[in-house]
C-alpha cells in the first residue's frame, strides 16, 4: 500500500481506530445557541467519516457558559445536549469511524459579550488579542477550580453515555487547561502558580477526575501548544516535561499543536507557512512520552509529505482540520489512488473569517462544506445547454456543478490558460495554484468544451443556441485617478506580476492598499525591491475580513523594505519620481523605478450587452463581475446559480 502508515490500524487506550488520520476539531458555528447539536452539523460530520476519516472530532466544546468563545459553538454543559450527541455517535459508527469531543473552557481568552458574563482564569490577565472590548478575567479561587472540574467531570459523563468513543482535553491554543500551565498567565503565587508542577496541578487534577468519571478503559487524550511563541510563554522542553506528568497521570494520547491568541498566526497557518511546522516539536513531545501515541497537527494536507511524517518521526496519528472541510473524502481519495481528485485548502483563512463573524463556516474551494444535504449531487433528467464566459475559480466551480449534475457546458476563456486571477495569486502564495490544478483537472475529467484564447461575444454565445449563460469574466484592472508626467514605467495589479524576476526596480510604489496591492507588495518585497504602500484611508486590505487581514498584513509589516503609508495619497507620478500628499504636506519620492496602480473593477460589460439585447435571455452574472471580492464570493455564488439553472430546467 502506497501509504501504508496513514492507514495503519491505530490503537488509543481500547479503542481501536481504522486508521492514523483523524478529522480534526474545528469549529463551525453550526451548532444552536443553547449548545446543541443541529442536524446541520450531523450531516457535516457524517459526511467526514463516509468519507474515510479514523477519528472525527468535534470541535472546541464548552463545558460551562462562562467558558465559551462563539455564539453558535457546540456545549456539553448541560443533559440538554445528550440527544444530539447520541445522534451523532450512531450516525459516525454508521460510517465505520470514531467520535470524539473536545471539551475545553475558554478562560482569559473568553470574549464576555460572548458568554454574557465576566471570564475566569488562574490570574487577571488580560487577552490583549481579543475583539474590544477586551474583558479583564477574574482570578480563580480554590472553590471556582473545584467547580471547574467539577464541569469537566460533568461533561465527560454526557459524553460518555451519549456513547461518544474519545474525549480530548483541550488545552491548547492558550486556553483554561493551557493557561495554569504557561508562566505567561499563570502568576499565582499558591499551590497553582510558581513551578512547573504547581502549575501543572490543574490540568492534572482535571485528568484525574475525568478518568475517575468515565474508567480507565477510556480513551483520552490531551491537546497542547508545545510553543506559545509569546515572550514568557511555554517552550517544547518545558512542555516535554508538562508532558511527562500527562503521561504519569495515565494520559492516552497527545495532540501536538501550538500558539495561543497573542501568537494567533501560529494557531492557524497560512500558505506562506511551510509545511508540518509543529512536527519538530511533536517529534520532542514524543522522546519524551514513549509508547504513549503522538498525533500532530498543521499543514500536513499533502499526503506524501504526511505519511512521511509517520514515517520518519515516529508519530501515530496526524489531524488534519481544514483538509477535511475542504474535501470530506480526503482519506477515501487517498486510499483509492484518487490524491489528484481532493479538492485542496488553500489556507486562505475565509472559514476563519466566519467563524470570528459568528457566521456558519463555509469554505471558499468547496461550496458543499456546510451544506452536504441540500447541495449533494442529483443527476439532472433533462440536460441543459449553458455558456460560461471566464475560467477563473467562478466559471470552472460553475462548470463543475452543472457537468456533475449532467449538463452539457462550453466554456470561454480569452487568455491562453484557465485560472483567471488565481493564476497571479498562485506566484505569491503556492496553494491558491492548487484549484487551479484541481479545477483544471475537473474541466478533462467533466468533458467540458472549453474554448481557450476565445473572446465570447453575443454572436459567438448566440451562435451556440445556450439554454442559459453564466457571465463570470471576474476583474479588469482598476482605475487611475492621479496626473502621469513624461513616460515613466506604470503596471496595473496583475501585469506587474508577469514581469521576470530581474526585472523588480530598487524602489517600487504601489498606489492603493487593498488586500492585492498587500499581496503584490510581499511579492515585490521578495525579489529585492523597496516597497512603498500608498492608501487614502487608515487601514490596510480594508476588504480583507480579519483574522486573514491582520495575517496577511503582519506578513508584509515583517517585511523590512516595505513601508506603510496610509492617510496619503500619489498626487502626481512622474519618470523617477511620486509625489506623495499627508495632512497637506507633500514629498517628492525620488527614485523610483516603477508604479503600480492598485485596485480592480467589475468586468461586466458582456453582460450588460447581452442584458441589454436579450432581456428575455437566462442569464447570471457571478463572482468579481459582479464586485470585486475574493475567491470564496466566487465559488458560493457559482453553487447559488448552479442551484438556479438546474432548478429552472426541472420545472420547465
Amino acid at each position: 500500500m502506497p501509504y501504508k502508515y496513514l492507514f495503519a490500524e491505530g490503537q488509543i487506550n481500547s479503542m481501536t481506530v481504522r486508521n492514523r488520520i483523524t478529522a480534526g476539531p474545528m469549529e463551525r458555528n453550526f451548532a444552536n445557541r443553547d449548545g446543541s447539536l443541529t442536524q446541520r452539523y450531523i450531516d457535516y460530520l457524517t459526511e467526514r467519516a463516509r468519507g474515510g476519516a479514523g477519528i472525527v472530532m468535534v470541535e472546541s466544546t464548552y463545558v460551562d457558559t462562562r467558558g465559551m468563545g462563539h455564539h453558535y459553538q457546540v456545549g456539553a454543559h448541560g443533559d440538554h445536549v445528550i440527544p444530539g450527541m447520541r445522534r451523532l455517535a450512531d450516525s459516525i459508527h454508521s460510517e465505520g469511524a470514531k467520535v470524539g469531543y473536545e471539551l475545553y473552557m475558554g478562560g482569559r481568552e473568553t470574549p464576555a459579550y460572548m458568554s454574557q458574563q465576566q471570564p475566569i482564569a488562574p490570574s487577571a490577565v488580560r487577552c490583549e488579542a481579543l475583539h474590544p472590548p477586551v474583558p479583564t478575567p477574574r482570578e480563580m479561587t480554590t472553590k471556582d477550580i473545584k467547580e471547574v472540574v467539577r464541569k469537566f467531570v460533568d461533561a465527560s459523563r454526557r459524553v460518555r453515555d451519549a456513547g461518544i468513543d474519545y474525549i480530548l482535553l483541550h488545552g491548547a491554543h492558550g486556553y483554561l487547561l493551557c493557561q495554569f500551565v504557561s508562566p505567561f498567565s499563570n502568576k499565582r503565587t499558591d499551590e497553582y502558580g510558581g513551578t512547573l508542577e504547581k502549575r501543572s496541578r490543574f490540568a492534572l487534577e482535571v485528568l484525574s477526575a475525568v478518568r475517575e468519571e468515565v474508567g480507565v478503559d477510556f480513551p483520552i487524550g490531551f491537546r497542547l501548544s508545545a510553543e506559545e511563541y509569546v515572550e514568557g510563554g511555554l517552550s517544547v522542553e518545558e512542555t516535554a516535561r508538562f508532558c511527562q506528568l500527562l503521561k504519569e497521570a495515565g494520559i492516552d494520547m497527545v495532540d501536538v499543536s501550538g500558539g495561543i491568541y497573542e501568537s494567533f498566526q501560529m494557531i492557524i497557518q497560512g500558505a506562506e507557512a511551510p509545511k508540518g511546522g509543529f512536527v519538530r516539536n511533536a517529534k520532542v513531545i514524543k522522546n519524551a512520552v514513549g509508547n504513549t501515541p503522538v498525533s500532530v497537527a498543521q499543514r500536513l494536507n499533502d499526503p506524501d509529505f504526511a505519511n512521511d511524517v509517520l514515517k520518519n518521526e515516529g508519530l501515530d496519528f496526524i489531524s488534519l482540520t481544514r483538509a477535511f472541510h475542504a474535501d470530506p473524502h480526503w482519506a477515501r481519495k487517498v486510499f483509492q489512488g484518487e490524491k489528484k481528485e481532493i479538492i485542496p485548502c488553500i489556507a486562505c483563512h475565509y472559514c476563519t473569517n466566519l467563524l470570528e463573524e459568528n457566521r456558519p463556516t463555509l469554505c471558499a474551494v468547496n461550496p458543499r462544506t456546510g451544506m452536504e444535504r441540500e447541495r449533494r449531487v442529483q443527476l439532472t433528467e433533462k440536460a441543459r445547454k449553458v455558456v460560461i464566459v471566464g475560467g477563473g475559480p467562478a466559471g470552472m466551480t460553475a462548470a463543475r456543478l452543472l457537468s456533475e449534475q449532467g449538463h452539457r457546458i462550453t466554456l470561454f476563456e480569452k487568455s491562453p490558460n484557465l485560472g483567471g486571477q488565481m493564476r497571479y495569486s498562485s506566484l505569491i502564495a503556492e496553494d491558491y495554484g492548487y484549484l487551479v490544478t484541481y479545477l483544471s483537472r475537473q474541466m478533462d475529467k467533466l468533458k467540458v468544451d472549453v474554448q481557450l484564447s476565445t473572446t465570447a461575444t453575443i454572436r459567438t454565445i448566440n451562435d451556440l443556441q445556450p439554454d442559459a449563460i453564466i457571465v463570470a469574466a471576474g476583474a479588469a484592472p482598476g482605475l487611475r485617478f492621479c496626473p502621469v508626467k513624461g513616460n515613466p514605467r506604470t503596471f496595473d495589479i496583475f501585469n506587474c506580476l508577469e514581469r521576470p524576476d530581474d526585472d523588480w526596480e530598487d524602489r517600487v510604489v504601489i498606489v492603493g492598499g487593498d488586500y492585492r496591492s498587500c499581496f503584490v507588495a510581499l511579492y515585490a518585497a521578495g525579489r529585492g525591491s523597496e516597497v512603498h504602500l500608498v492608501e487614502p484611508s487608515h487601514i490596510l486590505s480594508s476588504d480583507k475580513g480579519s483574522p486573514a487581514r491582520d495575517l496577511l498584513l503582519a506578513s508584509v509589516a515583517n517585511l523590512p523594505t516595505v513601508t506603510f503609508r496610509t492617510e496619503s495619497t500619489v498626487e502626481e507620478i512622474g519618470e523617477g519620481y511620486v509625489i506623495i500628499q499627508k495632512d497637506g504636506e507633500f514629498e517628492h519620492l525620488e527614485g523610483v523605478g516603477s508604479v503600480i496602480i492598485g485596485g480592480v473593477k467589475a468586468e461586466n460589460r458582456l453582460y450588460e450587452m447581452i442584458k441589454e439585447q436579450n432581456p428575455d435571455m437566462e442569464i447570471y452574472n457571478i463572482g468579481d463581475s459582479v464586485v470585486p471580492r475574493d475567491v470564496f464570493y466566487a465559488t458560493q455564488e457559482a453553487a447559488q446559480v448552479t442551484e438556479l439553472v438546474d432548478l429552472r430546467g426541472r420545472v420547465s
